[in-house]
């Protein structure tokens, strides 16, 4: 009996990155939220595939590198007609219509935190924002609106591990 309950447990403890790897946008969606300061899948989107039903009704191309896969995240008229959401791992633009030169746009540091905000880029320029501009609350809108999609299409693991994850995620940041 002990030698079955030694196998059980190795074979538990080998299984652990497994998890804490192929249910990585589970976890880092379930993190404690911070509002619009932190969005913890944005570092996962540039080393883990993403697959297809997470995110229904986005598209997502994947870029395959040599050890890693970088998705983009794109979804036309996500707020009103005419506007684009596009994700990637660093950053995030709003485009509030179809003309591309147009955008606001959402820096995001190695731990998903927001890193440079109330910036537009308009005409090839970047420009101040007010913290109560129309297109700045469209960018976070659309933002957490794809985060709600992924929390709630991604797959729940068998064993969850949301402790060891919100450990690992504070020891590595």
């Amino acid at each position: 009996m002990k030698k079955w309950l030694i196998i059980f447990g190795i074979i538990f403890v080998v299984q652990i990155p497994f998890n804490l790897h192929y249910h990585a946008y589970y976890y880092a969606t379930h993190m404690k939220d911070d509002g619009d300061k932190y969005y913890r899948f944005a570092p996962l989107l540039g080393n883990n595939y993403l697959p297809q039903s997470y995110v229904p009704g986005y598209k997502v191309e994947h870029i395959d590198l040599r050890e890693a896969t970088n998705n983009i995240i794109i979804k036309d008229n996500i707020l009103k007609k005419g506007d684009k959401l596009e994700i990637n791992f660093n950053s995030s633009n709003y485009y509030p219509n179809k003309n591309k030169d147009d955008y606001y746009s959402i820096s995001f540091e190695n731990d998903g935190k927001v890193y440079s905000i109330d910036m537009v880029y308009s005409n090839g320029k970047e420009e101040k924002l007010s913290k109560n501009n129309i297109t700045r609350k469209r960018a976070y809108s659309s933002l957490n609106q794809f985060n709600e999609t992924l929390k709630e299409n991604s797959r729940r693991p068998i064993i969850n591990l949301q402790w060891l994850w919100n450990m690992w995620y504070q020891v590595s940041n």
